[in-house]
């Protein structure tokens, strides 16, 4: 990986002759030691951790300082960008002579910065590209759902917003959507989109890998009760019962409940989890799926990628995968003022709803997969 740090240079300019500031990018990578490179789908913002060295007592080194609120990027090998975001920590340490920095994308400040919005007969795509104008985000690529909707979000986070536009235009459309920073540009994804050409194999670039199932939050039948305890109705998973045993709980019905969408929700199956450590590659992020053959383990199939860990050190790109089995959805409740007010929209220009890295770089991956 590739790190740079946009610091300020002082020219001349060409026509008043007077010194003016600009940006530049600064290459940063001869002195970082080691870095690391994460997302998850339950956690907004990307992150981006490096250590460099920093030795001010010896005059042969070179000093770089660096600042919090300063922009970071980060390139893969062949010069594409992969991450821009501010560094929100430093921390210095004179005995090892490093300076650790944690920096996030954009979507930090989506998720940090609030507001309060009325949003009239509106689809979740015009909802997206309002509270990023407010909260002063680039918009990329939006999929498209044609749903408006009506709704006051009172003191929510910009990223809260969004979320709830599209949890609700998902109830329509049946797809799910995530969202992501591509560089400085918001995307908004359908889920799930498979990493077209990377195939994640056992024989060629799988170094560890493990598989968990377990049943001890296992809820297969539910007591349903009135308000003062009376039995109504039981509910079961009548398969899980007969395979597991019969693990019970009880669920109170009350007025401006939803209870046949709330019953659902506490029944849980076997909870099935698996990660992956393999070599790195730089389209394998969270909220896209992926193609694995794992014998061993048993992790055949196309998978879910919940968490995702790229570190860079010696020269080697690696990754650490924490995979799902269900293709999941964050979701956020949306406070409807008029239910009643949600009506098809015209089409607008936005993405198709593949997100950018299901296809790129499909002819040039690093490792020769199996076809």
């Amino acid at each position: 990986m590739i790190i740079k740090h946009i610091g300020i240079k002082v020219v001349k300019d060409e026509k008043t002759g007077q010194e003016k500031r600009e940006p530049v990018e600064n290459d940063i990578s001869h002195l970082v030691n080691s870095a690391t490179w994460s997302g998850s789908r339950i956690q907004a913002a990307r992150k981006l951790e490096f250590t460099y060295t920093q030795e001010p007592r010896d005059p042969n080194f070179p000093v770089y300082p660096v600042g919090v609120g300063e922009t970071i990027k980060a390139y893969s090998e062949d010069g594409a960008l992969q991450f821009v975001g501010n560094i929100y920590s430093t921390e210095r340490k004179t005995s090892a002579s490093t300076i650790s920095v944690t920096c996030y994308d954009n979507m930090f400040i989506l998720s940090k910065s609030k507001t309060t919005k009325k949003f009239t007969n509106m689809t979740a795509e015009d909802i997206t590209k309002s509270v990023c104008a407010e909260m002063g985000i680039k918009v990329g690529k939006l999929a498209k759902t044609k749903e408006k909707m009506t709704f006051i979000a009172n003191n929510k986070s910009g990223y809260q917003i969004i979320v709830m536009a599209y949890t609700e235009a998902s109830k329509k459309t049946g797809k799910k959507y995530q969202t992501m920073m591509e560089g400085d540009e918001l995307d908004v994804i359908e889920k799930g989109s498979l990493i077209e050409g990377l195939v994640i194999d056992q024989y060629r670039n799988i170094t560890d890998s493990s598989y968990k199932e377990s049943i001890e939050n296992m809820v297969n039948k539910v007591m349903v009760t009135d308000d003062k305890g009376n039995l109504i109705r039981y509910e079961s998973n009548d398969d899980h019962i007969k395979r597991y045993s019969m693990i019970q709980e009880v669920y109170k019905e009350g007025k401006n409940k939803n209870t046949a969408e709330e019953v659902k929700a506490i029944f849980k199956g076997p909870e099935r989890s698996g990660t992956i450590d393999c070599l790195g590659d730089y389209d394998a992020v969270s909220s896209y799926s992926v193609e694995i053959r794992d014998v061993i383990t048993q992790l055949s199939g196309k998978f879910w990628i919940k968490s995702d860990t790229h570190t860079f050190q010696n020269g080697q790109h690696t990754m650490k995968l924490e995979i799902e089995f269900e293709n999941i959805m964050n979701k956020e409740n949306l406070e409807t003022e008029e239910n009643n007010q949600k009506q098809t929209a015209k089409d607008v220009e936005t993405g198709s709803g593949q997100g950018r890295r299901s296809t790129i770089k499909q002819q040039a991956r690093k490792v020769d997969y199996y076809a």
